[in-house]
């Protein structure tokens, strides 16, 4: 890039985003932008004089810099993603100030984007793999509402009907069968034949999925040697719960095609590569290259390891010099990830169990001996992923 290249920060909020454009200098400093389309039109506006020489740079803010991003490539800017992590360093490293804004945040990216001019790596070239790590997380965030739920219904069916707690409550036919009537106080006010003819309804509503483990003849005659007494309250919340679990079980399936589709589409091949290792499954890998879409944003496998948070601490004075725990400082969603593959690997792939076993008889905890692997797994995929092969 030559010295007529502009650079411009953006900050990004809900309702707002603030524009600085810097060539050496501020030509335009903490302009305030509304989120909407005159406010885009007035941001293209700002900076078409600037088209063929400007790089727009902004750092990613949730789903709220989507439609800006979006908008701006579009329209044919140059406009590139930040990695916080990196902005976050640069920040420090050029201010002693604790002071943080939103204006001065503009400026920062600006002057982060002149900074970095000859290497600005961290574009969005392929942007819409990039949408991919949404769906991945939003699935993981519904699979923790769906235990959550899960607990929550057997918490009220322990008072409403504990004898049938025992048995798999999560049954279709059983929830609905819970759904319609609450508890065993209402079945046992009833007679069989009218439970039977009731259930049956439910079954021939309900016929997907497996058999439940108990009869209705069972339930029926559970319900009478109940000591549940009658919560109107209680019984009227599980129905609420039992749909919302509902719910979120359709959310995730749907949810879980989106992700299916844009893997085969656009992550076909690196998939593949990772599924060749032993242990390693079709979904553990959706969750891993989600989080790094690219490995040639890495220059090198050491750089994946700190994006992982699995670089160690080191602490020094004088003679004295000892690594502490991991860093902890990247991507959470990537270690968690990184986590389970390592576990996974070293229980049904050689070349990782007979790591683990050399690690934890050079007197590795459990845990230690886990990250290690993990490390060696990291270098493992980032050959891999670079040489475009798979594993052998």
């Amino acid at each position: 890039m030559n010295n007529q290249t502009y650079f411009c920060g953006i900050d990004v909020a809900k309702d707002s985003f603030v524009v600085s454009i810097k060539n050496g200098s501020f030509i335009v400093k903490n302009k305030i932008f509304n989120m909407d389309i005159n406010g885009f039109q007035n941001l293209q506006q700002t900076i078409n004089n600037y088209k063929d020489s400007i790089v727009v740079g902004m750092e990613p803010s949730g789903i709220y810099h989507l439609n800006l991003f979006n908008f701006l490539k579009q329209k044919n800017f140059t406009t590139i993603i930040l990695n916080p992590y990196t902005l976050h360093n640069f920040f420090k490293f050029t201010t002693n100030k604790p002071t943080k804004t939103d204006k001065k945040d503009s400026q920062t990216i600006a002057s982060f984007l002149e900074f970095n001019k000859n290497n600005l790596l961290h574009t969005y070239k392929d942007d819409q793999k990039y949408n991919l790590k949404y769906f991945v997380r939003e699935k993981e965030k519904i699979i923790h509402q769906i235990a959550q739920t899960k607990t929550e219904i057997k918490r009220i069916v322990c008072i409403t009907f504990p004898e049938i707690e025992k048995f798999n409550i999560f049954n279709n036919n059983i929830l609905s069968l819970l759904a319609e009537f609450g508890g065993a106080y209402k079945i046992k006010n009833m007679t069989k034949e009218d439970f039977i003819k009731k259930t049956q309804n439910i079954s021939n509503t309900n016929n997907k999925g497996k058999k439940p483990q108990i009869s209705y003849e069972e339930i029926y005659q559970l319900a009478l040697s109940s000591i549940a007494s009658y919560y109107p309250e209680y019984e009227s919340l599980l129905k609420f719960k039992i749909n919302k679990l509902k719910n979120l079980i359709k959310e995730k399936q749907f949810i879980s095609n989106i992700i299916q589709q844009q893997t085969q589409t656009l992550f076909k091949t690196e998939i593949q590569i990772l599924t060749s290792i032993p242990g390693i499954a079709e979904e553990t890998a959706i969750c891993f290259i989600a989080e790094i879409v690219n490995i040639k944003r890495f220059a090198n496998y050491r750089k994946l390891v700190g994006f992982c948070g699995l670089d160690p601490i080191i602490k020094q004075s004088g003679k004295f010099k000892i690594s502490c725990k991991i860093s902890k400082k990247g991507n959470a969603h990537i270690r968690r990830t990184l986590w389970i593959m390592a576990n996974c690997v070293k229980k049904v792939c050689p070349y990782f169990r007979q790591y683990y076993i050399k690690k934890r008889n050079q007197g590795k905890s459990y845990k230690d001996a886990v990250i290690c692997v993990a490390h060696k797994l990291l270098r493992v995929i980032y050959a891999l992923l670079n040489e475009n092969r798979t594993f052998k």
